[in-house]
């Protein structure tokens, strides 16, 4: 597949720019006199704050530098390059443009995530194919996409990283990358300016990486304690499954969490035909109301062990971003795979117990 990487480089300011004075003008079909912010998404700093009327909104003021901006109100909202020039902000659709740093990470971002659609959709044609295929196969094309993609969407950040080190464009284009190829990732914070690398998102993607590497594949699992955590109130360690000497499959989930609940076929299946002397399944409800997950566990049947009310316990430990996460532990506790769904979760335990006999 040939490949042109079409690298993006930006000018901070333009000519028609050098009064510093920006203006947003917003567009947003809701009630009149409902509240819009903008907020410096790095400061948390309120920059301003204005009322829609006649489905419209705007802001105006003077900028020293750009910033990574909120543009909304709730859940609707825009996080946008705010800087010198007259940007237009559509809420309803959630998009923004009209000034160069932000025109310049929107083209980014469209061709970076359209690889997303594109990885998706080779999978899908391949777990189609499956029943024709061998495991073994399956595996190694599945895996043969993830690099494919992974790839190209490293190539693409490193080209416009590369030539946008000092400002929010090549920030951005590289926070999208931090958790695809954190390799990469590093590199590339490593080589930003220093201001950029204090920008608060890239921050805490590099901080959240060198956690990450404490509880990366191969290395041995970090126990920890949760008090009450067993349906009957008693206490539990993650070590009273992990290292006893059988393949756990750990889920992390939440009763509210639609995806979690999407992954349940996946797992059931897997339990039922795995679950035994070599294998078991430990799901564990992260961020809920202990009452609310006994009710989603009465109602999606999920007869594996539970661990309740870890609350962020397990995410601050072992850096999970977002759930489903699912972390598959070797019998003596070390860290095989991370973040497997769907498909793979079937996939990858049966390779490794046949992988066994």
């Amino acid at each position: 597949m040939k490949n042109i990487i079409l690298p993006i480089l930006v000018s901070v300011f333009c000519a028609s720019c050098s009064k510093d004075i920006y203006r947003v003008n917003g567009m947003y079909k809701t009630a009149d006199d409902t509240e819009i912010y903008l907020i410096n998404l790095d400061s948390k700093d309120t920059i301003g704050i204005t009322t829609v009327k006649d489905n419209r909104f705007s802001f105006k003021g003077k900028l020293s530098e750009p910033v990574y901006a909120y543009i909304g109100q709730g859940r609707v909202r825009v996080s946008y390059i705010l800087e010198p020039g007259v940007a237009s902000i559509d809420l309803d659709e959630r998009i923004g443009h009209g000034t160069p740093l932000a025109d310049a990470y929107n083209k980014f971002h469209r061709r970076f995530y359209s690889y997303d659609a594109l990885r998706n959709n080779e999978r899908k044609v391949l777990t189609v194919e499956k029943e024709t295929i061998s495991l073994n196969e399956f595996n190694q094309r599945w895996e043969a996409i993830n690099d494919k993609y992974r790839i190209l969407q490293g190539q693409l950040t490193d080209s416009l990283v590369s030539i946008n080190k000092d400002n929010l464009v090549g920030a951005l284009a590289l926070d999208d990358m931090a958790f695809r190829d954190t390799t990469l990732f590093m590199r590339l914070y490593n080589e930003m300016s220093p201001r950029m690398q204090t920008f608060s998102l890239l921050r805490s993607d590099a901080e959240n990486i060198r956690l990450q590497s404490r509880t990366a594949p191969g290395k041995m699992f970090t126990d920890y304690l949760i008090k009450g955590g067993n349906p009957d109130g008693s206490d539990v360690r993650l070590s009273d499954y992990v290292g006893k000497g059988k393949y756990i499959l750990l889920d992390h989930w939440a009763s509210w969490c639609g995806p979690c609940k999407a992954e349940m076929p996946y797992l059931k299946k897997t339990w039922t035909d795995f679950a035994g002397d070599r294998f078991d399944i430990v799901s564990i409800a992260v961020n809920d109301k202990r009452e609310q997950t006994l009710h989603a566990l009465r109602q999606l049947d999920m007869p594996w062990h539970q661990i309740l009310d870890a609350q962020n316990i397990p995410s601050t430990l072992y850096n999970i971003k977002g759930i489903p996460h699912l972390i598959l532990f070797a019998p003596d506790g070390t860290i095989l795979r991370r973040d497997l769904r769907g498909e793979q979760i079937y996939t990858a335990i049966s390779q490794i117990l046949s992988e066994e006999k």
